[in-house]
């Protein structure tokens, strides 16, 4: 089995979950954001974009993709909840405060690191909705393949993965393993050791 990078400094000052498998290397993640970047700077030929990133899973990859964009990008985030502690199924989702801006008028890209059940893209989009924007699309880095999943859309997909827990590149488990370069699957029974 292929180790994940940065498996040792993820694991310093602390037990870690059991890993299963690399799901997707470090390297095809930076791959996939140039494409990723390439195919949303197609899609906004105005030159002007709001990200609005759901914290804090996908702090990494909105900070790379932020950074292959070509054109003006203003940022934006909202915090929403929807796994509790070790938890490896998303329970409901809930906005923690308000989105940060007004969105009346602006073209907005909302940045998930996953989609898993859809209802954490479909709160944010209904209440980015509610504020008029001129367009809003859905940008995540993964996708599961779930065959209970809402047919919440996605505009922007990085990678389909199959329905298993992942961590790494900023996903994690209860704190643990957003600093994994790779994306990597733990063991079914890894949100069972409290």
């Amino acid at each position: 089995m292929e180790r994940p990078v940065g498996l040792e400094r993820a694991c310093r000052g602390g037990e870690a979950p059991d890993v299963g498998e690399v799901i997707v290397p470090g390297e095809r993640i930076m791959q996939r954001l140039d494409e990723l970047a390439a195919e949303i700077a197609a899609a906004y030929p105005g030159g002007e974009l709001t990200l609005l990133a759901v914290m804090n899973g996908a702090l990494f990859f909105l900070a790379d993709l932020a950074r292959r964009l070509p054109m003006r990008v203003e940022l934006t985030t909202v915090r929403v909840r929807s796994y509790r502690g070790r938890e490896v199924r998303p329970g409901g989702a809930e906005i923690v405060g308000e989105l940060c801006d007004d969105l009346s008028g602006r073209e907005v890209l909302i940045v998930d690191d996953i989609l898993d059940t859809g209802s954490t893209l479909d709160l944010v989009a209904e209440a980015v909705a509610s504020q008029r924007p001129a367009s809003c699309r859905v940008c995540v880095l993964l996708r599961k393949g779930r065959p209970d999943a809402r047919p919440a859309r996605a505009d922007f997909v990085g990678f389909d993965i199959p329905d298993r827990f992942v961590v790494g590149y900023g996903l994690d488990l209860d704190g643990w393993g957003r600093n994994l370069t790779d994306i990597v699957a733990l063991t079914e029974d890894a949100g069972d050791r409290k």
